[in-house]
Formats: structure tokens, sequence, C-alpha cells
């Protein structure tokens, strides 16, 4: 049975990957059992590696904290522990890694605000820079060792259990409480998808043998204003989430939409979750509290 390491096994995105592996994998965490490791700790990295002696590596765990995390020190901290994580794992034998990058990662001022991967590299804010140098570190490492790795740029996603200041909760928690919502430009386009896609692409790029970075996303923009006037319907409101409220962040583009051909050509991964039908779950959890 393959051995898979997962860090960030038990957060908003690794719950959904360790539930699309299922039962067919031996799933070790660096949380596992009575020996807790925080990998920011010196050391800590090559000493859960040695103990684990993965096959496979999906490394998550990252700052993660909502707002914060874009210009956190804990940036640095992190990219230095993905390294000497790489680096324990392909030393320990590991065969495969696959990173979880973002789509911080692109030149937001480049092109029609659709990316490729192979799309200017640029990042606006030291999130993005990090992950752009661990992409390169982990691609170096894999090289080094002669063996396979993954990036994926992860899009946005949603879902239970995400931070309740992100856009969509805020919405939700709008139209329950029928709380008027201030919200940015109406024409603005995001790539929303479900966590549970998200989860399970992971998974699928995991267990491929694609190599390099990887879009993750439904590949399907949405603008707020429609996304706003979605919701509303789905709860039977109307005129309670504002778009043009509020402008863009400094850097931020218009329209940020992955373009996910290698997702689907090489990975063959089809999302399983609609907008409206992920958006309805979602609203109806939101109900039961």
């Amino acid at each position: 049975m393959q051995r898979v390491m997962i860090t960030g096994a038990g957060g908003f995105v690794g719950r959904h990957v360790v539930a699309a592996l299922g039962d067919d994998f031996e799933i070790v965490t660096p949380h596992q059992g009575n020996c807790r490791v925080n990998l920011l700790d010196p050391g800590a990295p090559r000493k859960v590696v040695e103990r684990a002696k993965p096959d496979l590596l999906i490394h998550l765990a990252w700052e993660t904290e909502h707002g914060r995390f874009w210009t956190a020190p804990s940036n640095t901290l992190w990219q230095t522990a993905s390294s000497e994580l790489f680096q324990a794992f392909f030393e320990c034998g590991g065969v495969r890694a696959v990173g979880l990058g973002s789509c911080a990662e692109y030149d937001w001022t480049n092109g029609s605000g659709i990316f490729a991967e192979d799309a200017p590299l640029a990042p606006h804010t030291p999130y993005g820079v990090a992950k752009v140098a661990t992409s390169n570190i982990l691609r170096e490492a894999a090289q080094r060792h002669s063996r396979s790795h993954a990036w994926g740029r992860v899009f946005f996603s949603f879902g239970i259990g995400e931070p309740t200041g992100r856009l969509i909760p805020l919405m939700l928690k709008a139209v329950l409480d029928q709380t008027p919502l201030d919200i940015g430009p109406a024409s603005t386009v995001r790539d929303f998808w479900d966590v549970r896609d998200l989860g399970a692409s992971i998974a699928a790029l995991a267990l491929s043998d694609v190599s390099g970075p990887v879009n993750l996303g439904s590949g399907e923009g949405i603008s707020f204003g429609d996304l706003a006037r979605m919701i509303e319907s789905i709860a039977g409101v109307d005129n309670l989430i504002h778009p043009d409220r509020r402008p863009l962040g400094a850097g931020e583009p218009v329209s940020l939409v992955p373009d996910i051909s290698k997702l689907r050509r090489d990975v063959s991964l089809k999302p399983q979750y609609n907008m409206h039908r992920a958006i309805t779950e979602y609203l109806r959890a939101f109900r039961q509290g």
C-alpha cells in the first residue's frame, strides 16, 4: 500500500484531499498519534519524514489566517520549512512530491485576465513571492534527485469550514440575516469553485505523472454582480448584496481566471459541483448552523 504524507491534512482543503484519496492509501501526517510536530521548528521537517518514510508527499501546510497570510512574516518561514521538507523527502527515498501554490504567483497586470501556466510570474504580495520561490525549490530538488514533482496553483475555492470573513460566507450571512452587504465592483470576475472539487483535483494531480505547474480551478469565471444575484435568488431575497460600493484593493485585477487545459487534458478531472449546486448546498449548511 502506497504511503502518503499530507501536511495540512486537517485544514479547510486538506480534509477534502484525504477524503478524495479514500482507503486505498496509508495516510500519515505530521500530527499523527501522540507525536505533534510543528513544521516551522528547526529540524522538524526532516524528523517527520524520517519517521514516516512516505512514498508520496502532498504539501499543503502554510499560513492561512484570512487577510493576514498575504503579508505575514511567516511566509518566509514556510518557504524555509518547505525547502527542508522537500530535501528530506527525496533524500529518504520519496518518489513524488506535490506542493500547493496560488494564482497570486502570476503577474496580475499582464494579459486578458485568463492565466495559463506559462503566463509571466510577478507576484504582488509577500505570499506570492514565497510561493514562487517554494515552487522553484521543489522543482530543483526533484531534478537533483531525479524524482517526480508537480505544483498546483489554486485560484478561489469556497465551502463549509472556510474563514467567515471571506466573500462568499459574507454574502450568505447577509442574505440569511437580511442585512445589506456592500461589496466590490460588479464587473470583477473570479474563478470560484467548491473546495470538494479542489480536494479531488489535488489528489488526482498527486496520483498522476503530470509534472510542473498545474492551474487548479473550474476554468469558469463569475462576476461579483452575477454571484450576488445567484445567491439572492437561491435564498429568495432581493437587493441585499450591493456591488460597486467598494473598490478593488491596490493591485487587484478585474479578472482572475485560470486556463485549465492542462488539468483537463493531463489529469482528466472534471468538477462535480457546479456553482449553483455548490451555493445551494452551502446555504443549506449555513441555515443549519
